[in-house]
């Protein structure tokens, strides 16, 4: 980078249009999609495989992290750092959540039922549950994760692209790398969600 040269950062909608750019090429360039979902033959010394886990994979891992982590869990829910009834009295996590909750925040709603919540009872139920709650839930799920995991998969193939088309040869252009991925993030939660 010359000196003086500022680092510009994509926006969230820079990053939409990208990873819709990539997603068109990927529909009609057989050889480029086929080079971003089972990765390709060149590369010394080694041959590189996929960019990413096929969402069957992924599916798999998520379940099986899912039940390694299960313990964890339970000693985090049942022994919390914070107080999680504190925490959600808080006015940061009222303004956190303000934009999807705006109409039940402005009623009193969520303070009053927050109010009613006993902390103690709250731990031991899940304590009393154990750890299988927690992976239980997410096997049970797999239908849904495997679903998503499927519609995602080619928004997380663009978004490999785009991330992978950009210079990190700089501290600046690795923090713009970082914002850039979160963004395109941002940008597939933002079009699942119809915006």
């Amino acid at each position: 980078m010359a000196d003086g040269q500022t680092i510009t950062v994509p926006s969230v909608a820079d990053m939409r249009a990208r990873i819709e750019a990539i997603r068109e090429r990927m529909e009609t360039d057989e050889e480029f999609f086929h080079e971003l979902a089972e990765g390709h033959t060149s590369g010394n010394p080694m041959t590189l495989g996929p960019r990413l886990p096929s969402p069957e994979e992924m599916t798999e891992l998520q379940i099986k992290g899912a039940a390694d982590n299960a313990q964890k869990w339970l000693d985090r829910t049942t022994k919390p750092k914070k107080n999680f009834k504190e925490e959600a009295l808080k006015a940061t996590s009222r303004a956190r959540y303000k934009e999807s909750m705006e109409r039940v925040l402005e009623q009193g709603l969520w303070s009053g039922g927050m109010a009613l919540v006993d902390e103690g009872e709250t731990i031991a139920t899940i304590a009393r549950r154990g750890k299988e709650t927690y992976s239980k839930g997410v096997k049970d799920r797999e239908p849904k994760i495997l679903r998503r995991n499927k519609e995602l998969h080619n928004d997380r193939l663009a978004v490999a692209s785009a991330i992978d088309a950009m210079p990190v040869s700089t501290v600046e252009e690795r923090e713009a790398k970082m914002i850039a991925n979160k963004r395109a993030l941002e940008a597939i939660g933002a079009k699942r969600r119809g915006a």
